[in-house]
């Protein structure tokens, strides 16, 4: 069983199953960019102004 939660056939099929599937994708992609982007700026040096 995934994290999702059960796999159901009827997912599979439908017709938006790629749509579904790339959307998911690239939420997960944005989701750790995102992540790295706060990273690097955490790390960043703060300017003294």
């Amino acid at each position: 069983m995934s994290e999702r939660g059960l796999h159901r056939i009827e997912d599979d099929l439908a017709e938006t199953w790629l749509e579904d599937w790339a959307g998911a994708g690239v939420a997960e992609i944005e989701d750790f960019l995102s992540k790295h982007a706060a990273f690097t700026s955490f790390l960043e040096p703060e300017e003294k102004s």
